[in-house]
């Protein structure tokens, strides 16, 4: 019924295209960069949600429920992949929603409705206690019985599915790179990349809210987690994995600043690669910012996640 085991999903993983791209500002560093393009793993389940979804997924499906609960914003790239997932693999699924419900929702929750997900708005009050269960009770008390997954799959299942992408990427370059590099907002895709790929590469993460708070705590210890169940941990070894919180560019999903706008048009004329508007662009920018500032020495060779969410564009004017 599920997608693959987990060993068929790390072939697939295995398979993801490494595209070297030429940017005027790297080359002149003496940069090479190198993105894995895991938008194109799946057209509906994109990116690293197709990754922190795989065992939650299988989870749920173990433990006998056939409803899963989630919840996000508008354009929450996570509500639409598990609406598919949900569509796809025989699951109900239950969308909860910050905010009043308005006259018109957006394109992206027009789309999970269509793939029969059930939404239900909650006041942006109400949301801020989404994890509490108190809340959780009065949700199945109204709705039944449901497997929860954590807004944007921030759990340890999800970040399993990331540290399968880390070990893909191992596989595919066998070493050969400086460092990787992947957009963060719960910072559950850093934590399982750091995991996957070898201890003494660093694993870059650029988070796209406005100031660290708890990102870095939560990063820390999911990282553990995963670290102290791996047989060949290094035990008393420096964490592999490193935040970069100045690229925000004003906060999640805010509208961009003319710099970001004309940096996001520049980067797809010159590569072709279609970036989403609240992720990737911003790492991208970080990326060429620290390159120019003499971050990584010349002759770096430096890996990109592009961790998917296009359809979150719909939110944004893109670059024409």
């Amino acid at each position: 019924m599920l997608i693959e085991s987990a060993e068929e999903l790390l072939d697939r993983a295995c398979r993801i295209p490494v595209e070297r791209v030429r940017l005027k500002s790297l080359t002149d560093a003496g940069i090479e960069l190198l993105v894995r393009r895991d938008d194109l793993i799946d057209p509906e389940l994109s990116g690293n949600k197709f990754y922190k979804l795989f065992f939650n997924l299988r989870d749920a499906h173990l433990q006998g429920f056939t409803r899963l609960l989630s919840f996000g914003g508008a354009y929450s790239n996570h509500l639409h992949a598990l609406a598919a997932a949900g569509k796809r693999y025989g699951f109900d699924t239950l969308g909860v929603v910050r905010g009043d419900r308005p006259v018109q929702i957006s394109p992206t929750l027009r789309d999970a409705e269509a793939w029969g997900m059930q939404l239900a708005f909650i006041g942006r009050e109400d949301y801020r206690h989404k994890s509490e269960p108190e809340l959780i009770a009065a949700l199945q008390a109204k709705y039944g019985d449901f497997y929860v997954i954590p807004e944007g799959g921030a759990n340890a299942a999800g970040a399993r599915g990331m540290q399968l992408l880390g070990q893909a990427l191992e596989q595919q370059l066998k070493g050969d790179y400086t460092a990787v590099c992947i957009a963060c907002g719960t910072g559950t895709s850093l934590a399982g990349l750091a995991a996957g790929i070898d201890v003494t590469r660093p694993a870059i993460g650029f988070s796209v809210l406005k100031g660290e708070g708890g990102l870095g705590r939560a990063v820390a210890v999911t990282y553990r987690q995963l670290r102290v169940s791996e047989a060949d941990v290094t035990f008393g070894a420096a964490a592999n994995w490193r935040l970069v919180t100045g690229f925000h560019a004003g906060g999640y999903g805010k509208k961009h600043p003319e710099y970001l706008s004309q940096f996001w048009q520049g980067f797809e004329g010159d590569t072709a690669i279609p970036l989403d508007p609240v992720y990737t662009v911003k790492m991208f920018l970080g990326i060429t910012s620290l390159a120019q500032q003499g971050y990584w020495q010349r002759g770096s060779r430096i890996v990109a996640i592009h961790s998917g969410g296009l359809q979150g564009r719909r939110g944004f004017v893109c670059p024409s």
